[in-house]
């Protein structure tokens, strides 16, 4: 979009932020994406809490990927299979990424938590309250990503010693050992490692306003229609549709 429309995503973002006053607030903001350039670009031009998303199912990160994240992100958003992998909605363990992670400084946020009780592994008892324990107080990580606020709100994490036996952080992998060998789900395809190269990215291009030339669409001939001077529907309907792509392309 930069460089074909020269449109920058990233100065449209800032200015929607700002416009709606996020950058006078209190309120601790963070800006996602997939795209390690654009978090480089939103580090140059803000302040804002930058989150690196990690769009793969990952069982490992090298430590030249995990130090190149550090330096242009303050946390990651990692699937939650990448923390505990799963196989027909048994988990098979702990990968151990977010103290690798922590280690380096950066911060583990999970995604994504929903209510229905078919988005949890069997191991949780299909009970959302029960997986987010499981990640927060099992795993360690920093914060959820989520469909439901009002479930996070409502876990009991905080409950410290009072916590309720049933709400105690399931051992991952635990409900999978109890299974007979004849019961036992598919092996695991094997998960690669996150490598710098998956993160590494070229700097995104400048945007520079485009110049559009007018088409035959754009201009009507006074002898084609002098009652009017107004275009047909079908060289009305192909601007629109262009903006419309256009808008819900950004």
């Amino acid at each position: 979009m930069a460089e074909q429309l020269g449109f920058s995503v990233v100065d449209s973002v800032i200015s929607a932020v700002n416009d709606a006053g996020y950058n006078k607030t209190a309120l601790e903001v963070m800006i996602q994406s997939t795209d390690s350039s654009v978090l480089v670009k939103f580090k140059q031009l803000t302040k804002y809490k930058l989150v690196y998303k990690i769009d793969q199912l990952i069982r490992d990160a090298v430590a030249s990927s995990v130090e190149d994240i550090k330096t242009f992100a303050h946390a990651v958003a990692l699937d939650k299979e990448s923390i505990y992998p799963s196989t027909r909605l048994f988990t098979t363990g702990e990968t151990g990424l977010v103290p690798k992670f922590h280690d380096a400084g950066t911060d583990v946020y999970v995604y994504v938590f929903r209510n229905e009780f078919v988005s949890q592994p069997w191991d949780f008892f299909s009970d959302a309250t029960v997986e987010i324990n499981a990640h927060v107080l099992g795993a360690g990580v920093d914060g959820i990503i989520t469909d439901f606020p009002g479930t996070a709100r409502n876990s009991c994490t905080k409950l410290s010693n009072s916590t309720p036996n049933y709400m105690q952080a399931v051992p991952p992998g635990g409900l999978l050992s109890l299974l007979s060998s004849d019961s036992l789900p598919p092996a695991l395809s094997p998960m690669p490692p996150l490598d710098v190269s998956d993160v590494v990215e070229p700097p995104l291009p400048s945007a520079t306003p485009k110049a559009v030339a007018p088409t035959s669409r754009d201009t009507v001939s006074p002898s084609s229609n002098p009652s009017s001077g107004q275009r047909s529907p079908a060289s009305i309907l192909v601007p629109l549709m262009m903006i419309c792509g256009f808008l819900l392309l950004v």
